[in-house]
């Protein structure tokens, strides 16, 4: 049995144990997405999607971890106050789900360039706005990558509507959950983008939201008036 082998039969235990599901977790062969139709890749881009979902409330509501959460002490030893072993199978399971989604959100935007250029050869110049609606209804991603905390009475964010335990899905139009490089896009972003209007993609209990931070917003602090974390 191979350490990957190891991981997988691991994961299923851990599911059995808590109740769940472990058939609805299931190992993919990105290789194989550019054979599938363009209806059965929207159909497994909201599955891995609700897979992620349930794994990292998992991770954060049962274990109190996210994928930062450092799994040993200083000195270098397991910590004895988290479920290591159980958090890092989770992990495991999420990075797998999430490089098979990056993977799978690349075969989508093909389909949807080769099937937009036959409509363009049938038809001519006259759908362009459907492109665009197509495209960002069918691959934008969906899954959070940040948490908003500690919202700043005053501040951007807090005139924006953010408020605390907002869940960001997209930051700017383009920092997302497969791009954001442990938030450090996100940092850039703002430092790059002093004075302009940021758009952001939020879940609030289950609602999608558009919110937009102005950061020419003036009030008394620096930054956008809360802080950041990712989930």
């Amino acid at each position: 049995m191979t350490v990957d082998d190891h991981d997988v039969a691991g994961f299923q235990g851990l599911m059995k144990s808590l109740n769940l599901d472990s058939d609805q977790f299931k190992e993919y062969d990105a290789t194989k997405f550019p054979t599938y139709s363009f209806q059965e890749l929207s159909n497994l881009k909201l599955e891995i999607e609700s897979q992620l979902r349930i794994l990292f409330n998992l991770l954060s509501q049962k274990y109190g971890a996210d994928m930062e959460t450092n799994l040993v002490t200083a000195d270098g030893f397991p910590r004895n106050d988290i479920d290591v072993v159980t958090i890092r199978l989770i992990r495991v399971q999420i990075i797998r789900l999430k490089n098979d989604y990056k993977e799978l959100l690349k075969v989508i935007d093909s389909k949807m360039e080769e099937e937009f250029a036959k409509r363009q050869t049938e038809v001519g110049n006259n759908h362009d706005q459907t492109k665009t609606e197509s495209r960002s209804s069918q691959s934008e991603p969906t899954i959070p990558f940040a948490q908003v905390r500690e919202v700043i009475s005053g501040g951007p964010a807090q005139t924006a509507g953010l408020k605390e335990g907002d869940l960001i899905v997209i930051f700017d139009n383009d920092i997302h959950a497969l791009n954001h490089d442990k938030l450090s896009k996100l940092v850039e972003r703002v430092r790059s983008k002093p004075g302009e209007k940021l758009h952001l993609k939020i879940k609030r209990g289950g609602e999608a939201l558009n919110l937009v931070l102005d950061t020419s917003v003036t009030w008394d602090g620096k930054g956008i008036g809360c802080r950041i974390i990712p989930v």
